[in-house]
């Protein structure tokens, strides 16, 4: 399941590059609209797919740290998005995870991003995050939905 979970993360990762007209290309650069983990999952690094594992693994805390919780969809389930301030919350909670993975893994900041001496641009507090590389975290909240969805899942809020 968790790899199942992952190739639709990723997939959904995929759509939204697509949807803003990039493709692959051997590094990642906004202005060629290129970036190097549009692949199949199959193809991807064993870094860039535990990544996704990372990602997904996260899912069922954000979920409850936001009051819902992820059951088996029914036919008659509606479709989920989460509620503008609940969205940034969770936005925020996505990069703060995807910040430590990073560092755990030997990340550190610099003013510019160089993937083969592992430094980032994006290793910042949210609120020093530009604008663009918040929404790279909004999209992948917003996809939460669409990823457990492909694997059977729908999002109900928690009766407490």
């Amino acid at each position: 399941m968790l790899e199942s979970l992952a190739e639709a993360a990723h997939m959904v990762f995929c759509e939204s590059l697509k949807a803003r007209s990039f493709h692959y290309g051997p590094t990642t650069d906004e202005k060629l609209k290129t970036h190097n983990a549009f692949l199949p999952y199959a193809e991807l690094s064993e870094d860039l797919k535990e990544q996704n594992r990372q990602n997904v693994r996260d899912i069922p805390i954000k979920l409850a740290s936001a009051g819902y919780i992820m059951i088996p969809a029914r036919s008659n389930d509606p479709p989920f998005n989460f509620p503008g301030e609940l969205l940034e919350v969770l936005a925020e909670a996505e990069h703060e995870r995807w910040m430590q993975s990073k560092l755990d893994n030997g990340w550190e900041y610099a003013p510019a991003t160089d993937k083969t001496k592992k430094l980032l641009k994006c290793l910042v507090p949210w609120d020093k995050l530009p604008e663009e590389e918040k929404e790279k975290d909004r999209m992948m909240v917003r996809g939460i939905p669409q990823i457990l969805a492909r694997a059977g899942y729908a999002i109900i809020k928690a009766n407490v």
